[in-house]
């Protein structure tokens, strides 16, 4: 995939920024010099431009894609007001518990975990794509809001630039409460604007047998995967239980320590 940096306006501040994210990256900077950004991907032949605003980062190209913490602000509203999240619920989540969300995207997920393990825990998420784990990480760095539960979430939430399965096999066994997943749905659901303009970036292979039993031998708790609700990968990956789906679209397989002796074959 090609993907390079540009500024949105001719302003030293931006430039100079873009510049530094172009080479944190490692990616090409292209100055914009008064042409749009439709012209410059024509000439340079690129799928993506990254491109720096005075107070946002934003990846343009056949998707358009910018940071915002998204469906994490209701549902941590519905948590305050002593509602019930299905997520949380498969989880099992209580205050102090420690997630490992392995499949970050832009982390709306790990946001509603962050607010629900409250001050003493902590949550940290894995994102395969650089430009996906920059975007985010940018904008939980940088967004502001008058939510204090919302910023709490926010703090406790690390962002790490790594593919799963090489992270999983250097942590010691019961490194985390949970481990969480929630890669691209076997069988999307094709009406989710928010996730269809993820799909160009994220990795599609699917989960194995193998990436479960490496997740519960690092979780204390239970491993828990979130698909399709009618997806066929809670058989195949043969989850304990299913959680949620009736009345969505969505649920979640459930795999619980507890149940499982746990060996890791090569």
């Amino acid at each position: 995939m090609n993907i390079a940096v540009t500024a949105s306006r001719v302003e030293e501040v931006v430039e100079s920024r873009a510049r530094r994210i172009a080479e944190e990256l490692g990616i090409p900077w292209i100055p914009r010099n008064g042409r749009s950004l439709d012209a410059i991907r024509a000439e340079r032949q690129l799928d993506y431009l990254l491109v720096v605003e005075r107070g946002n980062v934003v990846l343009k190209g056949v998707t358009t894609l910018s940071w915002h913490p998204s469906m994490a602000v209701p549902r941590i509203k519905s948590l305050r007001e002593g509602g019930k999240d299905p997520m949380i619920e498969a989880m099992a989540l209580i205050e102090g518990n420690t997630v490992l969300d392995c499949t970050l995207g832009l982390g709306s997920d790990a946001l509603v975990a962050a607010y629900a393990v409250g001050d003493r825990g902590a949550v940290t998420g894995l994102e395969a794509s650089k430009y996906l784990a920059f975007i985010a990480g940018w904008g939980l760095q940088h967004y502001r809001s008058s939510n204090r539960s919302l910023q709490e979430a926010i703090r406790r939430l690390k962002v790490v630039n790594a593919d799963f399965r090489e992270y999983l096999k250097d942590l010691a066994d019961n490194s985390f409460d949970v481990v969480y997943f929630d890669p691209m749905f076997r069988h999307g659901l094709k009406k989710s604007s928010a996730i269809n303009a993820l799909r160009p970036l994220a990795k599609h292979d699917p989960l194995t047998a193998k990436d479960i039993r490496e997740a519960l031998r690092v979780a204390r708790n239970r491993v828990v995967l979130k698909e399709n609700a009618k997806s066929g990968e809670f058989a195949r990956l043969d989850a304990d239980f299913v959680s949620g789906g009736r009345n969505s679209p969505v649920a979640y397989g459930v795999w619980e320590k507890t149940r499982r002796n746990v060996y890791i074959f090569p």
